[in-house]
């Protein structure tokens, strides 16, 4: 049986967060977004936690493990994205997390970076900090297969790794699972480069204006978008912002997928019973959020133990036999 263990090597390319770093920008009382340089993904973070598993006594496994790189949703690094992780450790499979925010010197915590930060502010940090994660990862292949790493990212995380597709090399990522993908912020890229298979609990109504408010259905006003510019691949967000046809909708996620598919992208959707947004998170919590000052939303997040087991089951099933490519 596998134990697992963090690398207990240091980097020796930290590269820790500038002076000028990016500053907190008050938009209306309790709402804010990020304006300035971000960091840099620094592998020497407090954060960064690098997991590889190994045999009980410690020996390397016989074959290096393939890597999941985990982007957190809009809260920050919490217990679902480390729930996830120690799930996936004990299935041979290493592991990557970080906080993009506090990588940018921000420690607010979950109820700032939950409810009072835009979409697009906190997509934007965790970006920079995943696609740093993935070209870092790629120099470790002392410790893993760095051609089987995966992105999982859930809410705000999973509409960066669905961007974090179109960038990446087939030849080290074989798939990218974003789970509870949001349409909105810095958008949805029009081409992908590697597999997709977004996940969706059957009662994810995150941040809802009604019950039936679906994530995968979700839409809202073009204002709530940032054209990402060039360090984000060309995509929905650069017809659909504030500026570029402001009055019209996002496009729902759902309609991105389909689009994708019809382009022949190997992209899918695994819908799971008995689960809200966050299935990692804990049991279904059918709680109401307040998102900036008073706009006052459905948020359900968790899932019931017999979904989080299929997702987990479906996972190791794609990490160990990945879909073939082209």
């Amino acid at each position: 049986m596998a134990t697992h263990w963090a690398a207990a090597q240091t980097p020796n390319n930290c590269q820790p967060a500038p002076a000028d770093v990016a500053q907190i920008v008050v938009i209306r009382p309790r709402f804010h977004t990020v304006s300035g340089p971000l960091a840099n993904f620094d592998p020497c973070h407090k954060s960064v936690q690098l997991k590889v598993p190994s045999r009980w006594n410690g020996t390397p496994l016989p074959v290096k493990p393939p890597l999941v790189i985990i982007a957190h949703g809009g809260g920050g690094l919490g217990a679902l994205e480390m729930n996830l992780a120690a799930a996936l450790q004990k299935n041979d499979i290493a592991t990557l997390v970080f906080d993009a925010y506090q990588l940018n010197g921000f420690y607010q915590g979950y109820p700032f970076w939950g409810s009072q930060a835009t979409n697009e502010s906190r997509q934007r940090m965790i970006y920079k900090a995943a696609k740093g994660a993935y070209e870092w990862a790629l120099t470790q292949s002392d410790k893993i297969d760095t051609s089987s790493i995966f992105l999982q990212g859930v809410s705000n995380g999973a509409a960066v790794v669905a961007n974090l597709a179109s960038v990446v090399s087939p030849d080290h990522v074989k798939a990218v699972i974003p789970e509870g993908l949001p349409g909105m912020g810095i958008g949805l890229p029009d081409n992908v480069a590697v597999p997709i298979r977004l996940v969706f609990g059957k009662l994810d109504n995150y941040g809802g204006k009604h019950q039936e408010d679906w994530m995968w259905q979700r839409q809202d006003s073009c204002r709530v978008n940032r054209s990402p510019g060039p360090e984000v691949p060309a995509g929905n967000a650069g017809r659909c912002n504030g500026r570029q046809n402001p009055t019209d909708v996002t496009e729902k996620p759902i309609d991105w997928m389909n689009r994708l598919k019809a382009q022949k992208a190997d992209i899918d959707v695994w819908f799971y019973d008995n689960a809200a947004h966050g299935i990692f998170q804990g049991p279904i919590d059918r709680k109401m959020l307040t998102y900036g000052t008073d706009n006052l939303t459905f948020s359900w997040t968790g899932s019931d133990p017999s979904a989080k087991e299929k997702m987990l089951a479906d996972l190791v099933k794609l990490i160990k036999n990945p879909p073939t490519q082209p």
